[in-house]
């Protein structure tokens, strides 16, 4: 069963989107530069706009098309949409909020777990202009799960927050995504916000697909990867915590037989539940040798191999397989002095405090 599934065309003045996809993860990034089409392409999916012809599919049943004369109502499509400014009524207080339009009983255990998650049992009686852009995005988000959607959607749901209440957003985000299974489209120009949630992508440019698929395998497309690195490249890896030194503030991390420091400590106030962390590492934060280096203070020292090679206009990427894929950036003057070749053992080199993390109840030495 596909989540989702669409081949539809849409002519503006002086724009035209023509989408064919058929995304079957259950949480995908869609990506691409302003005015690429990706909010258009929600609005036809949710229904705020009608595509001139085509099909839109949400888990195999059809919500439009055009040639069978089906045309749902937004209401209808059980989607649940998170818009960037969260569109919560101002004249309601947050509880009546969450429980606006709901189209069916939500078992009161569901309603306190989802607050609980979102941590915004506390607000419930404050009104919209009383709580923070953050608590409001959070509010929005809870309404649209408890709709129990078949697809939500989040257009940008970051973008007017500043960086560190995006990154609580996302910490609040993760642990929703594995608890309730609900397929996700999660809409976004900045990269690094998306890559911390899936390595999913489908890419958009100029109204079209220019891309589906693994993040690392995306890249190996020169034209992707040049928009791509517009936003800004990075390593989203997920690791396993094996012990945290809170007084030395250090984490010891692993995955299979490499083990990972990252200069994190624990929220005393906050209990972790989940040893499967999400850590963020830049490819410019990432140094190549050609044999493990002794007296160095770099702590991470990685073995692998050299899966692929990138060459962009003036640098080169390095994609380095641990058991994990890992992106290192390296000029052309280092490729050639390297002699760097795919199939080569390399070594990976990276700092702990290089290592950032976007899971809740972890907090970083320094901020993204």
């Amino acid at each position: 069963m596909s989540v989702l599934n669409a081949d539809i065309q849409l002519s503006k003045p002086g724009f035209t989107l023509d989408i064919q996809c058929e995304l079957n993860e259950q949480v995908t990034g869609i990506f691409g530069p302003s005015g690429a089409g990706k909010t258009s392409l929600l609005r036809l999916i949710s229904g705020l706009e009608t595509a001139d012809k085509g099909h839109i599919s949400i888990q195999d049943k059809y919500v439009y098309h055009y040639s069978k004369k089906i045309n749902l109502s937004p209401e209808k499509r059980k989607i649940g949409y998170v818009f960037q400014e969260g569109r919560l009524f101002p004249h309601l207080n947050v509880v009546q909020n969450l429980k606006y339009g709901l189209k069916q009983k939500v078992e009161l255990k569901l309603f306190e777990e989802i607050t609980n998650m979102l941590k915004i049992t506390e607000l419930f009686d404050k009104r919209i202009s009383q709580i923070s852009g953050g608590q409001a995005q959070r509010v929005a988000i809870g309404r649209a799960l408890l709709s129990s959607p078949d697809l939500l959607i989040l257009d940008e749901p970051f973008s007017a927050l500043d960086k560190n209440l995006r990154q609580h957003i996302i910490s609040f985000l993760k642990p929703l995504i594995q608890t309730y299974k609900i397929p996700m489209l999660v809409v976004s120009h900045d990269l690094p916000d998306l890559l911390t949630l899936t390595n999913q992508l489908l890419i958009i440019q100029n109204g079209r697909v220019a891309g589906y698929g693994n993040y690392y395998d995306l890249i190996q497309n020169k034209e992707i990867v040049t928009e791509l690195s517009k936003s800004g490249l990075i390593n989203s890896i997920s690791l396993k915590l094996d012990f945290v030194d809170d007084k030395k503030g250090m984490m010891i991390l692993s995955h299979g037989k490499h083990q990972i420091f990252a200069e994190s400590w624990l929220d005393g106030k906050v209990f972790l539940d989940d040893p499967q962390v999400n850590i963020i590492l830049r490819p410019e934060d990432v140094t190549l040798a050609l044999h493990r280096i002794e007296d160095i203070s770099i702590q991470n020292q990685l073995e692998g191999k050299i899966e692929n090679l990138i060459s962009t206009e003036n640098k080169v990427l390095c994609v380095v397989d641990h058991g994990f894929k890992l992106i290192a950036e390296v000029t052309l003057a280092t490729k050639k002095k390297m002699n760097l070749k795919e199939g080569d053992v390399i070594w990976s080199l990276f700092k702990a405090a290089a290592i950032k993390m976007n899971t809740k109840g972890i907090v970083n030495s320094n901020s993204l």
